[in-house]
């Protein structure tokens, strides 16, 4: 089993369950849920780019750094009482944007036809058009929320079939 794609199996599967049967789709539930979920994969990714080589660490850092700050961003526009409907758009089209973008650098460098090329252009393909989304239409917040858990459930669901897969050559 591969560490990394566990972990954000497990965090974004979660994070997309606890959006599925929360009985509140405010913009307030998907902002705290937003700050777990990126301080999580942040600080995690951080936490096992210092166990791997340096090059492995470099490689991780643009993502785990992204991660913690969207993390943190949304963990403060919860907590404010105004706006937090743009600003969890706003933070969620960043996310699936720039992550997306990153994704399909990564499968790039890893390779379209390995294993992990793939695992991660599906991840890229999923939040390009979560990012795609949230910054090309008119949202509500029920159906923001609903897309943003969905999103999460989809990639947790994904990066758990990656995870339990085998390595490859």
């Amino acid at each position: 089993m591969r560490i990394q794609p566990a972990i954000k199996a497990a965090v974004s599967f979660g994070a997309g369950i606890f959006i599925t049967f929360s009985q509140s789709h405010s913009p307030q539930v998907g902002l705290y849920t937003l700050a777990v979920f990126g301080l999580v994969i942040g600080l995690s990714s951080v936490a096992l780019a210092f166990a791997r080589k340096l090059e492995g660490a470099l490689q991780e850092l643009p993502m785990a750094t992204l991660a913690t700050l969207v993390g943190i961003f949304a963990l403060l526009a919860a907590q404010s009482e105004q706006g937090q409907m743009a600003a969890f758009v706003a933070l969620v089209a960043t996310w699936g944007l720039i992550s997306g973008a990153f994704g399909l650098y990564q499968a790039r460098r890893f390779g379209f036809k390995e294993l992990q090329g793939r695992d991660h252009l599906l991840s890229s393909i999923f939040a390009l058009l979560l990012g795609a989304l949230f910054l090309g239409l008119d949202l509500d917040p029920v159906s923001a929320v609903g897309f943003f858990g969905a999103y999460l459930a989809l990639d947790g669901v994904h990066w758990g079939i990656a995870s339990a897969s085998p390595k490859g050559k």
